[in-house]
């Protein structure tokens, strides 16, 4: 701070014995040094705001992908002859498109190998979704390259029945039998 003092003094000692043709030189340093003393009192503030963007941006890229994920359309949520929605699929769109925040309420189909497929996919979703969607507003349907994770609901039931089927009933030991634990 000392030194910039001495600096802009000596910047005025001169500038007051020079003729005009020398003081643009003086105005252009004094100008100078008044934009780097502006420029030093308030660092770090013009890189802390860009900083805190960049580190927020893949938090935000992340929920994203969330929320498409969330809101996607696999095959097992089409009838596979008419391409139709089946029981679950038309209880997907209608989570999407009455739970689901305003501004998340996009619907994703899983690409077919086929587009006319997929293009008979997108257009049962947005049927259905405007039939089902609370705040009249078109719903915005598209296809996806994300792959569904999801199983048919027939297949899921049938693993659990035939769990259940599989399973010994439950038996108390014979009375009169030794355990190793009474021991």
């Amino acid at each position: 701070m000392r030194q910039m003092i001495l600096a802009i003094l000596a910047v005025v000692f001169v500038a007051s014995g020079v003729s005009s043709a020398q003081a643009a030189w003086v105005k252009s340093t004094v100008r100078y040094l008044r934009a780097g003393y502006h420029r030093n009192e308030v660092w770090p503030w013009p890189y802390i705001c860009p900083d805190r963007a960049a580190a927020r941006a893949p938090f935000e890229l992340m929920v994203s992908n969330g929320w498409r994920r969330q809101n996607l359309l696999g095959p097992h949520h089409f009838n596979a002859e008419k391409n139709t929605l089946t029981t679950a699929g038309e209880l997907k769109v209608r989570w999407i498109m009455t739970q689901a925040p305003p501004d998340r309420r996009s619907i994703f189909v899983e690409r077919s190998i086929d587009p006319e497929v997929t293009d008979a996919r997108v257009a049962a979703a947005s049927d259905y979704a405007e039939r089902v969607a609370v705040d009249g507003q078109a719903p915005q349907v598209g296809d996806t390259h994300l792959v569904s994770e999801g199983r048919p609901a027939e297949t899921v039931d049938t693993i659990y029945v035939r769990w259940h089927e599989s399973m010994q009933p439950p038996v108390l030991p014979a009375p009169g039998a030794s355990s190793s634990l009474s021991q």
